[in-house]
């Protein structure tokens, strides 16, 4: 059996359907890069609302969190830093990882998961 080939694309991040992550609080995400585009990782467009937060848990595998706009507390590996745009956050599997927002704009995110994350359950 071979292996099917990737093919090419142009991905506008705007035309990706936007839900609700039904395990966090006002966690907004839209999945532009899945397995089924690109087999070696996924990524995801992030918005955490004022007073939102994706809840603490193990990653289950490498994230990759680029900040690009808003203020964040992020508790990683139980160490609290205080983040804001330009940070990039690098989540090794089964490390705890939570990250709030605690200001009056929307956090943006850049989420890249190797391997890639399955399609998400809706």
């Amino acid at each position: 059996m071979t292996e099917q080939q990737p093919t090419a694309a142009i991905i506008r991040t705007a035309e990706q359907p936007e839900y609700l992550h039904p395990e966090h609080t006002l966690f907004f995400l839209r999945d532009v890069i899945t397995a089924e585009t690109n087999p070696t990782l996924s990524l995801h467009r992030g918005r955490i609302e004022p007073d939102g937060e994706i809840v603490s848990r193990r990653i289950e595998r490498t994230e990759t969190i680029y900040i690009l706009s808003g203020d964040a507390l992020c508790s990683l590996a139980g160490e609290e830093s205080r983040l804001g745009a330009g940070s990039c956050i690098v989540v090794p599997a089964q490390c705890q990882l939570s990250l709030k927002n605690c200001a009056e704009q929307p956090i943006e995110l850049l989420i890249a998961v190797t391997p890639p994350q399955p399609q998400s359950n809706r």
